[in-house]
């Protein structure tokens, strides 16, 4: 009853009178004029030293201090599952003994704690006589991992038979940052300040992506951050990865179990491995199995269609007996993945060549959406873009006629002039006529009679073409 009561008076004295449904005008006076003071103001840039400005040192104004840092985050992994294994009395002493470990892991490798965000842990770590920022900031990371197995896990583990999982993101670059909030008399004279600082740039957000992406004592730093670290010898532990994060890819390099030394042999208790770490190939994988899935989904509902499409059944048995053996081959063959990969999406839109009904019945989301999954494939061998289009123009002309979306169609006739080995007068003339325009094209077809590049029967069809712009085609 006496514990209520102290916590009520603590929130009663933070939280001002509520007004019901309404704002009142003294309040919104208030705000705009904070606003407009914040707006209007001048934002005024300085230069960090060798030490970080703390909270109360800075003003509250459009000032910021600007600066080359290097950001860690650790966070710890499954923590949302605890309320549900550990009692209020044990989940006190998880998150203690843990952000205490993590917090003198950071403070005695010559780094700050800037933020706690639930039991993720930002630390920031800059240049200064005792060392580099990137040099104390993975010191920092290998004293939490070493500290966490070795120190903190085998004592929780012994106590209420748990283990700690967490993972550590390093990122070096430019940070900005600024004091945000608002003091308490603003708002009643009884109320403390409430301010804080915001952290500006992406430097934070990959230092906290990276963190993200591995677990059980796995050190994810950042090319940037690798680059600069003093210990050569050092640096034959961490290994290059590519790690699809959602949309995003991350690159950098990464140590599991990275420990530092301890006077005394102590064996590590590691907490079970939740998640493996996929690199990009593997994402890829599985991404090519899910479109294969897919593509098998459709074959099998086609196939039910009776004499109308026995035609494209054909066809599309074919491809995807393609499909299939090309799938075996890259299970067998991982290190070809990203070739077989963008061939198997180029033979998946060649199949649409000159195939009208089945162009139709697939809809023109799914050759779009092979599209862009060849454009991605041909990036990760070394094709621009316009390779990519010029490679696969011939099916996309066609795909595109059959769909009558003559404008995208004449798109890839410019690219079929430019980089592809043969070109039809007859497809020519079926879509500039619709579209009304062929200056792109005329232009492409110049550029290439010019770089003489065709055979010779390919060349004479090159220059019909172009004659018949010319000469023949009016507006």
């Amino acid at each position: 009853m006496v514990r209520h009561f102290i916590w009520s008076q603590i929130i009663n004295r933070r939280r001002p009178h509520m007004s019901e449904d309404k704002i009142k005008k003294t309040e919104v006076d208030l705000l705009s004029t904070a606003i407009s003071r914040i707006i209007s103001s001048e934002v005024l840039q300085s230069i960090m030293s060798n030490q970080l400005p703390l909270t109360n040192d800075l003003t509250d104004s459009n000032k910021i201090y600007c600066g080359k840092a290097s950001i860690l985050f650790v966070d710890m992994r499954e923590s949302t599952k605890l309320p549900e294994k550990f009692n209020a009395d044990q989940l006190v002493k998880i998150y203690r003994s843990y952000i205490r470990t993590i917090v003198q892991a950071i403070r005695y490798s010559g780094g700050v704690v800037r933020d706690f965000m639930g039991d993720g842990v930002l630390a920031v770590f800059i240049d200064s006589e005792d060392g580099k920022s990137e040099d104390k900031a993975v010191h920092a990371a290998r004293y939490i991992t070493t500290a966490v197995d070795k120190l903190l896990n085998p004592a929780l583990d012994q106590a209420i038979k748990h283990r700690i999982s967490c993972g550590v993101g390093i990122h070096t670059g430019k940070i900005t940052l600024s004091k945000v909030g608002m003091k308490g008399k603003e708002q009643q004279e009884n109320a403390e300040n409430e301010f804080g600082i915001a952290w500006i740039g992406n430097s934070t957000n990959l230092a906290c992506k990276f963190s993200g992406a591995v677990g059980n004592g796995t050190i994810f730093i950042s090319p940037s951050t690798y680059s600069a670290l003093t210990d050569i010898d050092g640096k034959q532990e961490w290994k290059w990865i590519e790690i699809a994060k959602g949309n995003n890819i991350l690159n950098g390099y990464i140590a599991k179990q990275y420990y530092l030394q301890l006077d005394d042999d102590i064996a590590p208790c590691v907490a079970e491995e939740c998640k493996p770490v996929l690199g990009l190939v593997d994402e890829l994988k599985m991404q090519y199995q899910n479109q294969l899935a897919e593509l098998t989904k459709k074959s099998e509902e086609l196939g039910k269609k009776e004499q109308f499409l026995s035609e494209k059944e054909s066809q599309l048995s074919r491809t995807t007996a393609e499909v299939n053996k090309k799938a075996k081959e890259l299970i067998a063959k991982e290190k070809l993945l990203n070739v077989q990969a963008y061939h198997f999406y180029l033979d998946v839109l060649g199949s649409g060549h000159c195939k009208a009904a089945y162009v139709v019945e697939m809809g023109q989301d799914f050759w779009e959406d092979n599209l862009d999954e060849l454009i991605l494939a041909g990036a990760q061998i070394g094709k621009d873009e316009h390779t990519v289009k010029q490679e696969i123009s011939y099916a996309m002309v066609s795909i595109y006629e059959s769909l009558k979306k003559y404008d995208k169609a004449y798109d890839f006739l410019v690219e079929q002039a430019t980089g592809y080995s043969w070109l039809l007068l007859s497809t020519v003339q079926n879509i500039v006529p619709k579209v009304g325009y062929c200056e792109r094209l005329k232009t492409a077809l110049y550029q290439r009679l010019v770089k003489n590049d065709l055979p010779l029967e390919e060349r004479e069809e090159f220059t019909k073409i172009k004659d018949w712009l010319v000469f023949v085609y009016k507006k």
